[in-house]
C-alpha cells in the first residue's frame, strides 16, 4: 500500500509538515558556528589560567611540603629553582632523572653533614616543566606587597628573568632557600662543597612570580616560612588574593 498524497505533500512555501526548511537548517548550522567560535577562544583561555593556576598551586604545596618535612625529620630541606641551565653553588645542574625541572626539592640531611648541594639520592620532590607556563610576569609592574625578597623584581617578559626575589645574607640575588629543622626558611650564599654563609630568621623571605602570558601569578614566601598564592588583577592593576 503507498501513503495518501496528502501525507507527502508540502505545506505553503515549502515547508514540509514534519521538516523544516534548507535556509532554516542554514541559519541553524550558521547561529552555532558563531556561537562555537565565541565560546572555544573563551574556554581554551579558561583552561590554560586553570592549567597555570594548579601549576602555582603545586609549587606552594611544594614549599609547604618542605617546611614540613624539615620539622618532621629534623634536616636541612634545600629548594633549587629557576631557567634551564640553572645549577647549585657547586656546578650541579638543577635536574631530576637527568632532565631539568624548574623547581626541585631536596633532603640535605641533618645540618651537621648538609651541604646545600645537589647530591645522589638527595631528590626529594620535583615540579616538571608545564607547556607554556614560564618564570616571570607579562602584565604584573610591581610585586606582591608582602614580597620581602631582597632580589630586585623585574617585570621582564620570559625568559629574561628568572622569577624570584629570594637573596643570600649579602642581598646578592639566589636561585634556592632552605628550609631549617625548625620550618624557618633562610637565604644561603653557597659556596663549593659547602651552605657558605648561612642567614638567620627572616633571610628567607621572598616570592616566586610565574605567567602564562595571559595571566600572572605569585607565590610568596613570608620570613617565618608562611606561603601564599596571588594572581595579578588586570582590571585592578594589583594583586588579588
Amino acid at each position: 500500500m503507498t501513503a495518501p498524497d496528502s501525507a507527502m505533500r508540502s505545506a505553503p512555501g515549502g515547508r514540509s509538515r514534519s521538516g523544516v526548511t534548507l535556509i532554516e537548517l542554514m541559519v541553524v548550522v550558521g547561529l552555532m558556528s558563531v556561537v562555537l567560535g565565541l565560546a572555544v577562544p573563551a574556554f581554551s583561555d579558561w583552561l590554560g589560567n586553570q592549567r597555570a593556576k594548579a601549576a602555582a598551586r603545586s609549587l606552594a604545596d611544594l614549599l609547604l611540603l618542605a617546611r614540613s618535612e624539615a620539622i618532621r625529620t629534623g634536616n636541612r630541606y634545600v629548594v633549587f629553582f629557576g631557567n634551564p641551565g640553572n645549577t647549585d653553588a657547586s656546578g650541579n645542574p638543577v635536574e631530576k632523572d637527568g632532565a631539568w625541572v624548574p623547581v626541585l626539592l631536596i633532603n640535605d640531611g641533618p645540618p651537621v653533614g648538609s651541604d646545600c648541594q645537589i647530591g645522589a639520592g638527595e631528590a626529594f620532590e620535583a615540579i616538571a616543566p608545564v607547556d607554556e607556563i614560564w618564570w616571570g610576569v607579562s602584565y604584573a609592574d610591581a610585586a606582591v606587597s608582602t614580597d620581602s625578597g631582597a632580589a630586585p623584581f623585574n617585570p621582564s617578559p620570559p625568559p629574561d628573568w628568572d622569577g624570584a626575589t629570594f637573596a643570600d645574607p649579602s642581598n646578592a640575588k639566589v636561585n634556592w632557600l632552605l628550609f631549617r629543622p625548625d620550618g624557618m626558611p633562610v637565604g644561603f650564599s653557597g659556596a663549593a662543597g659547602s651552605c657558605g654563609t648561612i642567614g638567620g630568621v627572616g633571610s628567607g623571605g621572598g616570592a616566586f612570580y610565574a605567567t602564562n602570558g595571559k595571566r600572572d601569578f605569585a607565590v610568596v614566601v613570608s620570613p617565618l616560612g608562611g606561603v601564599r598564592l596571588h594572581v595579578w588583577n588586570r582590571s585592578t592593576g594589583a594583586w588579588s588574593g
